[in-house]
């Protein structure tokens, strides 16, 4: 089983912490807040009011034991998020994945020890960018060195086709990964016939996605 640390327990702190317990991982929740403490307590497997900056508060919780450890402390804590950052790499931790507003303090987190820096709000909002610019996208998903996994309507010119007729990895360099039809979730045969609002999820260069995008979009 796979341990991890949150430190902060606001709406996105919550959230992970939440998500990382339904997927099987042990989790140590921390947070000044008795309040929050209290709200998750019976969903993770410990929560506890501690101060993350304190290296003894830290180490007699035994977080150098946790493989992961997750600082989604608010822009207001930015100073306790780089103490905290330091203290549990300095304690073993790992994986010490930080939660910035802009990439200015994601540097300083990084040079406290921070193994990657994430920056919700602003994915956030290029997601629904996205989102709004591309009519047959139902969702999108930027992964590292600019590849891209993303859920496209079928438009009605593909409707009666097969994916191998498509084409798309020979055409638009792009994998498909799964068929969603009338909501259930199907491997992706060659011969299967596609209907319009068939839902493809892809992966390919972002740019090749956004492509596609822009051509079905047009066909909806």
């Amino acid at each position: 089983m796979r341990t991890y640390v949150v430190v902060g327990l606001g709406q996105f702190g919550e959230h992970v912490a939440r998500r990382l317990t339904e997927a099987g991982g042990e989790v140590l929740a921390v947070d000044l807040s008795m309040e929050r403490v209290e709200a998750i307590k019976d969903v993770v497997v410990q929560a506890v009011k501690a101060d993350c900056t304190s290296e003894e508060a830290m180490r007699a919780l035994g977080v150098g034991k946790a493989e992961t450890a997750v600082i989604a402390l608010g822009e207001e804590d930015f100073e306790a998020a780089v103490l905290g950052t330091s203290v549990l790499k300095g304690l073993g931790v790992k994986t010490v994945v930080a939660r910035s507003s802009n990439r200015q303090r994601g540097k300083i987190l990084a040079l406290a020890g921070a193994t990657r820096v994430v920056y919700p709000e602003a994915e956030m909002g290029d997601q629904l960018a996205r989102l709004l610019l591309h009519t047959s996208m139902q969702s999108s998903t930027e992964l590292p060195n600019g590849y891209a996994l993303a859920e496209l309507r079928v438009p009605e010119r593909a409707e009666g086709k097969s994916l191998q007729e498509l084409r798309l990895r020979q055409t638009h360099g792009l994998n498909v990964v799964a068929i969603q039809h009338r909501g259930v979730v199907n491997e992706p045969i060659p011969e299967a016939m596609l209907q319009a609002g068939d839902v493809l999820l892809v992966a390919g260069r972002g740019e090749r996605v956004a492509a596609l995008a822009r051509l079905w979009d047009s066909e909806q």
